[in-house]
């Protein structure tokens, strides 16, 4: 399936992305846009072409389904310390591109630290958190008590195995139907996907999370051939025995 549709008002979509279907609202999450440029700083090289690979994968998205509202759920950048050379551009660049499809609303993360440098020069708000369509939509590094819940920053993945012991590992939405919150997987190609299993061992970032029994969470993996359910976090700690 190329979507699948959480709740009645949530729509997850295999582009790692959700949409809120009363207000049209295309929600997504964790560009982190500079990464190459942060990496760089470290010692490691990389194709600066993520911006350019974000950007294609937004276009097919809002051709597919064109939104109303654009709400980007935090680190729209990746460092923490100051804004680069090259995440001045992308940023701002990318900004631009969505705020010429639909109404857009900036969502502070982790690593936006210096985001609003940047979006104050375009007019443009950095909020902690907002809500569409009665749906609290915040990054996840801080705690908000409103529900229904969408948020970011875990970057989950999971597994999908194979009958011998192989995987591959797959970006991936958690739903936790109880407590009411989708977690999006990362947006960004480039950000490194933490497996789902570890929630099981307490490996929890966010505080809003923290306390809940994350085993029984919904997982869902985006792949070449669409959303897979892999059940909930509890089976993914589960290993085929080889052949």
């Amino acid at each position: 399936m190329l979507h699948i549709d959480v709740t009645p008002d949530i729509r997850m979509f295999n582009g790692r992305c959700a949409m809120l279907l009363r207000s049209r609202t295309l929600v997504l999450g964790d560009l982190h846009l500079g990464i190459e440029a942060s990496l760089e700083l470290e010692g490691m090289q990389l194709p600066r072409s993520q911006a350019r690979e974000t950007k294609r994968r937004i276009d097919e998205l809002v051709k597919a389904d064109p939104p109303k509202r654009i709400v980007l759920l935090g680190d729209v950048k990746h460092e923490f310390s100051r804004n680069l050379d090259q995440e001045w551009s992308q940023v701002r660049g990318m900004l631009e591109h969505l705020g010429s499809i639909a109404d857009i609303t900036v969502v502070r993360g982790n690593h936006d630290n210096y985001l609003a440098t940047i979006t104050s020069s375009m007019g443009l708000d950095l909020v902690d958190e907002t809500v569409v369509d009665g749906i609290h939509l915040s990054h996840g590094h801080i705690a908000h008590p409103g529900r229904p819940m969408v948020q970011g920053h875990e970057h989950p993945s999971a597994r999908l195995f194979d009958g011998v012991g192989g995987y591959v590992k797959l970006p991936a939405f958690l739903y936790h139907q109880e407590a009411e919150v989708l977690v999006l997987p990362a947006f960004s190609p480039l950000a490194s996907g933490n497996d789902v299993s570890a929630l099981l061992a307490g490996d929890v970032l966010s505080p809003g999370l923290r306390g809940l029994d994350m085993g029984e969470a919904q997982v869902f993996g985006c792949s070449d051939i669409g959303l897979i359910r892999l059940g909930k976090v509890k089976d993914q700690a589960k290993r085929p025995r080889r052949a």
